[in-house]
């Protein structure tokens, strides 16, 4: 009787053991990259618009009240803040640019490479 308890109590051991090992490793298939796609073409409508309005173009800041002078609801809003050399500083928060959005965090840098792409092409109202 000794005997099967002590074999019973070493087989709980052992697999508590090998549980508590393994429950504390990570596994690389749980992970999640995201990755930024800026390969397809970045048009105002579809893209930039979009992340204007959700994010810029919003009560108090640069809707049509036009805050800081940028009302960013529209193309020709943004156009003449991509056109006045503060758009992208601003957004990257560059030392010498007001930081954008004020008080609050940095764009998302998906978002940020992507208008970065659309002004790289000309800015267009596409």
């Amino acid at each position: 009787m000794k005997r099967n308890l002590l074999k019973i109590t070493s087989l709980l051991v052992l697999a508590v053991a090998f549980i508590s090992q393994n429950a504390c490793k990570s596994s690389s298939s749980n992970t999640t990259t995201t990755v930024c796609d800026t390969s397809a073409a970045v048009l105002f409508s579809a893209t930039v618009k979009p992340i204007m309005d959700a994010k810029c173009a919003t009560s108090g800041c640069h809707d049509v009240s036009g805050a800081g002078g940028y009302s960013l609801n529209t193309y020709a809003g943004v156009k003449a803040c991509v056109t006045s050399g503060r758009f992208m500083g601003s957004m990257n928060q560059t030392a010498g640019f007001k930081a954008m959005p004020q008080g609050g965090n940095k764009l998302d840098q998906c978002d940020i490479n992507k208008i970065q792409k659309w002004v790289n092409a000309g800015a267009l109202n596409n």
